[in-house]
């Protein structure tokens, strides 16, 4: 007599399967423990500020799961959880070029029913080399490009039909916002990836004109300044004013509220907390505690650039002085938890060193300071000092030659600046130098060059 199946017996059947592939997973889970994933690309380098992210499979508690975390070798950072099931490490300073870091996770138990890592896991990281990015132009183009620091292998970023007028780099390396004009007159923010050829409009202002961008150095803020477009289109732009677009929710508003107070060239302290800008009508520079809304005003009639402290705690700024036997430019110190300003370089001077370019290196011991070193020499040269003892060295004076606009790399090791000749024919270059040069090299042939690490 053949067995007779009803449906009662297969459901049953199934039933009694799928119980025991579910206690089978669930066994197999148990032996295979809480299992985690690195965001570090495999065979790829990263860049200096990378944000290690661990996610783990489960919700774990962060008490018992830190201490099995370790960096080798050991940086200075913090573990922040986005979620029970996510941490990452943001260091305080770059990791360092040349060397091999290793991140790893100890077996151990992460949860308080008892659950554990059961295997180690690690993982090798380097840092990639740093790259310039510059601006290129040629027969009424002008494109952003980026170079090594061989001064080989120059990439277009941007393509040949977008016209780039100014941009900043993030401190990451990961982006570029630029501006251009657009169909009606006006200037847009764009945003481009270091990979390039992928530019995209970040913020259409119409008939406005939306320049100086400055990237945050948490990259989640642009500040720029607007100009409105007059009522028609003969009449004037009116007076900028400083806004910030935020990149994580879009949102896109006035830094001051207050319409008087006017504003130009952003500046972000190395924390992202604080923003300094200039106000050409009140000849004063402005900055804004973002953290605690608190707003700070320092007297300076140059326009000049602002440059901070690695601790965001100080910045530098010029200002010019009318004396009895003329003119005299002061280097002025601002110290931001007294709310006072000291003179650093200038008070005895004899004649007028016409200072000007600043840059604050991460090294709290390194600055550089543009100035013209004679009367009949009216290039500036670069002095690299200590802001601490004002002692230092000239790093560029080339006969002929002027330099500005110095920027530091991400460790405070390298500069690159804009220098031009003074005589024949009008040829922008891009200067390099590092520590042990006895004199810069030249990169290429460009405009506001900007690290790109």
């Amino acid at each position: 007599m053949k067995p007779r199946f009803t449906l009662d017996t297969l459901a049953i059947t199934v039933l009694v399967i799928l119980t025991a592939l579910v206690g089978l997973t669930i066994l197999l889970g148990t032996q295979a423990g809480v299992r985690v994933s690195a965001n570090l690309p495999g065979g790829e380098r990263i860049a200096p500020f990378h944000t290690i992210r661990l996610t783990f499979s489960e919700s774990v508690n962060p008490n018992l799961t830190e201490p099995l975390i370790s960096i080798q070798p050991e940086m200075d950072g913090r573990l922040e959880w986005l979620d029970s099931r996510t941490v990452q490490f943001a260091s305080d300073r770059p990791f360092e070029l040349d060397t091999v870091y290793k991140l790893t996770l100890r077996p151990g138990m992460v949860t308080e029913s008892g659950r554990a890592v059961k295997r180690e896991g690690s993982w090798e990281f380097t840092v990639r080399e740093p790259l310039v990015a510059y601006l290129l132009t040629s027969d009424n183009q002008s494109s952003i490009w980026a170079i090594d620091l061989n001064g080989e292998n120059p990439k277009r970023l941007t393509d040949e039909s977008i016209r780039v007028i100014s941009f900043d780099t993030s401190m990451r390396g990961d982006f570029i916002v630029f501006t251009s004009v657009n169909e009606n007159g006006g200037i847009d923010l764009w945003r481009v990836s270091r990979e390039g050829n992928d530019a995209a409009l970040l913020l259409d202002c119409g008939r406005d004109r939306c320049t100086t961008p400055a990237v945050s150095p948490n990259g989640k803020r642009i500040a720029y300044s607007r100009e409105a477009a007059g009522p028609a289109p003969d009449l004037p732009f009116g007076s900028p004013r400083i806004r910030l677009l935020d990149l994580e929710t879009g949102q896109n508003a006035p830094v001051y509220e207050d319409q008087s107070i006017l504003g130009y060239n952003p500046a972000w302290s190395p924390d992202s907390n604080k923003l300094a800008s200039y106000d050409g009508l009140a000849d004063s520079i402005n900055m804004l505690d973002l953290a605690e809304n608190k707003r700070y005003i320092f007297p300076s009639n140059t326009g000049g650039p602002v440059t901070w402290s690695p601790d965001s705690n100080l910045f530098l700024f010029t200002i010019v002085e009318q004396r009895e036997d003329g003119l005299r430019t002061r280097v002025r110190l601002a110290d931001l938890a007294l709310n006072d300003t000291i003179t650093l370089i200038g008070a005895n001077d004899s004649r007028d060193h016409a200072y000007y370019s600043l840059a604050w290196s991460p090294n709290e011991e390194r600055a550089v300071l543009g100035f013209r070193a004679g009367e009949d020499r009216p290039a500036q040269i670069l002095w690299l000092f200590n802001p601490a003892i004002l002692e230092g060295i000239i790093i560029a004076s080339e006969d002929d030659y002027t330099y500005n606009s110095p920027q530091w790399d991400p460790w405070g090791g390298a500069l690159v600046f804009q220098q031009f000749k003074l005589r024949g024919a009008y040829k922008p270059e891009i200067g390099l130098w590092k520590s042990g040069f006895i004199e810069p090299l030249i990169l290429t042939e460009g405009l506001m060059p900007r690290w790109l690490p």
